[in-house]
């Protein structure tokens, strides 16, 4: 049951985020935020590889504050998502820190995709944690970081993200073969090719051996499959099914 107070408590944090010093600083599609409780930015990743900058922390400040203002009025585990206009922000929060992956996008992902972001948010939460274990307990009780100790864990999160568009691009094609099926293709011909999209397959080329009467529903599917997740297809650089496959 949703209380007029949880609306109104709600209704306050998505003003806050939509505010215009935020829309100013979210610049780029993808951003990475990694911060400390007391809101110190130690970290901030651009998949488009821009540097930080003096807004980065101002930007760090409003999410801080944003995450505190959460509990205090109410959301013991502070903010988890955000959306608010073309923005999402996904929190995850530590022992020291938390993370907030910040999306610039005007369409929400599908179902079957959404939880690949907010893990891919923990992981990177978690590991900076546990790369920094003692770099982060000796600065909670200072509350003095210096930028220099987290330099490297742009090369991590880079890795991290490879990692997770090599998976992503496995969910898109069996995805693609699963949506296949509710359109009315034979499992005969897809059930095979799902059980090999893990050892690197040409999709595009399996996909123009199934009989021609079947296109149109291969069709169908790759389009629902393409544009119920666009973002994400975009964000990891997916190599999605040419609109062409069949002419």
């Amino acid at each position: 049951m949703i209380l007029d107070e949880d609306i109104k408590k709600t209704s306050v944090i998505e003003a806050f985020f939509k505010s215009k010093i935020i829309q100013e600083i979210v610049e780029h599609k993808v951003e990475i935020y990694t911060i400390t409780k007391e809101g110190t930015l130690l970290c901030k990743y651009s998949i488009l590889g821009i540097e930080e900058t003096e807004r980065d922390q101002l930007m760090s400040g409003f999410l801080m504050a944003l995450n505190v203002f959460a509990k205090d009025i109410g959301f013991p585990s502070g903010v988890s998502l955000i959306r608010s206009g073309n923005l999402e922000a996904r929190f995850s929060s530590g022992d020291y820190v938390f993370s907030v992956l910040i999306i610039d996008y005007s369409m929400p992902l599908g179902l079957m995709t959404e939880p690949i972001l907010s893990g891919l948010s923990k992981e990177l939460c978690d590991i900076f944690e546990e790369t920094y274990k003692e770099v982060l307990l000796k600065g909670s009780k200072t509350n003095v970081y210096r930028p220099s100790d987290f330099l490297g864990f742009q090369s991590q999160i880079t890795k991290i993200i490879d990692r997770y568009g090599r998976e992503t691009d496995e969910l898109y094609q069996k995805l693609v073969l699963i949506e296949s099926m509710y359109a009315k293709v034979p499992q005969k011909w897809i059930l095979p090719l799902i059980e090999k999209v893990h050892d690197g397959i040409d999709l595009v080329e399996e996909l123009r051996k199934i009989p021609s009467i079947y296109r149109n529903q291969l069709k169908t599917a790759i389009d629902k499959v393409y544009f119920d997740s666009m973002p994400l297809w975009e964000i990891f650089a997916i190599s999605t099914i040419p609109d062409d496959i069949f002419n």
